[in-house]
């Protein structure tokens, strides 16, 4: 019998038991039809051939950028959990990437189309879940991946296709007994996974976290606005629209109270969209005092989120940092200098929460330190001052 190389004794094994394995199924499977194969280089080539697997980039092969669905013979597994694996699926398990990071090492990371790149708002929230898992004790919280797949019950397949891409789910669960949130994720596609190995729970979709607590950490129920409400009667494991859940109120204000609880726990790749979020509402709060209805506030939030381009914003801050003239536009502050970093902010010379749609272009925004940007948005005798104004305000004091 010809001998394979061992990653084709891998993808040999696992394409014929055709199921999620563990590493000593692999193993298992090998001894059997090949002998004296070392056991330690087949959990190695494991990790070289598992997409999602935070080691791979330690081994030669994956040494050079690449995307997963670029034909790569040594992309051929996703980790589940653990010491467990399935066939990877590029179009349930998503594009992963190999890059080389800041320090110009290789790294992985699941794959985002920058121009399909959303900033989220409370607004997105649109789903409950309840979840649980009796043997474990909680469920999901001891993933470690940014995407995974959710479960439904298995008479449930219609309900798992119902949540869209880019709207986001609050998970509920149970944790020793204490009513608890912990995730908010959307969907990454809409293609419902089947998994009959799973007979109660066959059912899922694919996820990608957005924010996530652990178990140590999880947001009480009672801490929030969703306190007297009876969760426990959504149907386990079922989808329920915030809108559908019993006695829900204003859910708007629902929407913002339990984004805000999640501010801390959001994972770095969508901390923007916590960021830019406060932004406004902070902006809002200046700029709109009479907007204290939630609701109203929120589809301004929505809308501001909406139009606002930031790639505008980060061509005008390279194009300073090029021409070395990083400094705020009313002090003339460099924070280049004083803290040798190329932090400013970005001020919209007409306000960008009033005034309506309108294309922004680079000489509609101005580069200004934390100190002046305030002023910018604060009123003097019922009025904002303009960057002209605020400048000749300061050059009086100084001569005063």
């Amino acid at each position: 019998m010809e001998k394979l190389n061992v990653w084709q004794m891998i993808k040999e094994a696992v394409y014929n038991l055709n199921r999620p394995v563990s590493y000593s199924d692999i193993k298992e499977y090998i001894n059997k039809k090949w002998a004296n194969v070392n056991q330690a280089t087949v959990t190695a080539q494991i990790i070289v051939l598992s997409v999602n697997h935070s080691s791979r980039i330690h081994y030669p092969p994956n040494h050079k950028p690449r995307l997963t669905n670029s034909n790569s013979p040594y992309d051929l597994l996703f980790k589940t959990k653990r010491g467990r694996v399935v066939k990877y699926n590029p179009d349930t398990h998503g594009i992963w990437e190999i890059f080389k990071n800041h320090g110009d090492k290789p790294a992985i990371r699941q794959f985002r189309d920058e121009i399909t790149n959303k900033i989220f708002t409370p607004t997105d929230i649109v789903w409950f879940k309840n979840v649980t898992n009796n043997a474990m004790g909680e469920a999901y919280l001891q993933l470690t991946e940014d995407s995974f797949i959710i479960h439904f019950p298995k008479k449930l397949k219609t309900n798992a296709s119902s949540p869209k891409v880019n709207e986001i789910i609050l998970v509920y669960q149970k944790i020793d007994k204490v009513k608890a949130f912990t995730h908010l994720v959307t969907p990454v596609d809409d293609v419902v996974i089947e998994d009959h190995t799973r007979p109660n729970y066959c059912y899922g979709r694919r996820v990608k976290v957005i924010a996530k607590t652990d178990s140590n950490n999880f947001i009480h129920v009672s801490s929030t606005l969703f306190k007297n409400i009876n969760l426990s009667g959504i149907i386990q494991g079922n989808v329920c629209k915030l809108e559908n859940v019993s006695n829900i109120g204003n859910i708007a204000e629902m929407q913002l109270n339990i984004w805000q609880k999640f501010a801390e726990y959001f994972i770095s790749s969508e901390r923007q969209s916590m960021e830019t979020t406060s932004e406004i509402i902070e902006e809002l709060k200046i700029t709109n005092p009479e907007i204290s209805v939630a609701e109203g506030k929120l589809r301004l939030i929505d809308h501001i989120v909406k139009e606002r381009n930031h790639k505008i914003v980060r061509e005008k801050k390279q194009q300073a940092i090029n021409s070395k003239t990083l400094n705020c536009e009313v002090c003339t502050f460099s924070f280049q200098k004083v803290y040798q970093t190329n932090y400013i902010e970005c001020h919209h010379l007409s306000p960008i929460s009033i005034g309506g749609v309108r294309e922004t272009k680079l000489e509609d925004l101005a580069l200004v330190c934390a100190n002046c940007h305030r002023m910018l948005h604060t009123k003097f005798d019922g009025c904002f001052l303009s960057i002209e104004e605020l400048r000749e305000r300061l050059k009086i004091c100084k001569r005063m």
